[in-house]
């Protein structure tokens, strides 16, 4: 009886410490595999590379010849252009700042907030007497559009879009000679008397190279075509701005 006892007493010992090793200590095949599986997972994360962004904030300025469209608001506004029909273009200078992002491999959107500006002038001389002014028509404006990419490290792109303008001021400089030969100017400005909103359209092409450090120089010819008038309904004249020049700028990846 006691040879029993003590036979079923070393079968439990046994049974509980093979138990104690199979449920709390991995097996030498166990940790080898996780090991492996470790080591797979460190090489595979080090092998990951950063995927490269397709969005940028740009910088940029515009040059322009800016000119206009004028015609008589109709038989009752309307008013005859006078001197007005001899004006000529006026070089203008705009800045702005937004972002641009590839949308897939060939379209990309492009869209910010700037500073804009419209114009027009006009110069006549003699031989005793001289008079010219220029005109400025002031806009915050935000440019929206659509451009179709080719290419990567050099990027061509051509597209068009809208720009909501809003109206900030009107500025007139007059310089004219008198028959005593004195020279005068003038400057005038005001906020009042303008369509507080207006919309363009605008079509451009242009090249964008990208360098390693994620900056990018961007130069872009465009046209700006007015589509709404510059004056209130009821003025004497439709007044539409015209703009064709290049934007040069500074992207940088973000």
């Amino acid at each position: 009886m006691k040879g029993f006892i003590l036979l079923i007493a070393v079968l439990f010992y046994t049974n509980s410490t093979i138990s104690q090793i199979l449920i709390g200590e991995p097996t030498s095949t166990t940790k080898k595999e996780e090991k492996k599986r470790t080591g797979t997972l460190k090489t595979d994360t080090i092998g990951l590379k950063k995927e490269e962004s397709t969005t940028a904030a740009y910088l940029v300025t515009n040059w322009s010849k800016a000119y206009r469209l004028l015609e008589k608001n109709g038989d009752i506004y309307g008013n005859t252009l006078g001197i007005r029909a001899d004006e000529r273009n006026l070089t203008t200078w705009s800045f702005g700042i937004g972002m641009q992002s590839q949308i897939n491999k060939h379209v990309m959107w492009d869209g910010g907030i700037s500073f804009l500006r419209n114009g027009e002038s006009y110069s006549y001389s003699a031989s005793d007497t001289s008079f010219s002014y220029q005109k400025f028509y002031s806009y915050i404006s935000m440019p929206v559009r659509i451009n179709y990419t080719i290419g990567k490290d050099l990027k061509f792109y051509v597209g068009a879009g809208l720009i909501p303008q809003m109206f900030t001021g009107y500025r007139q400089e007059t310089q004219w000679t008198t028959s005593t030969d004195a020279k005068v100017e003038e400057t005038v400005k005001t906020k009042i008397g303008y369509s507080s909103v207006v919309l363009s359209s605008v079509f451009n092409v242009g090249l964008i190279l990208n360098f390693k450090n994620n900056w990018a120089l961007m130069v872009s010819p465009e046209a700006r075509i007015q589509l709404t008038s510059s004056y209130p309904r009821l003025d004497g004249f439709i007044h539409k701005g015209r703009a064709y020049g290049i934007t040069f700028g500074l992207t940088r990846k973000i």
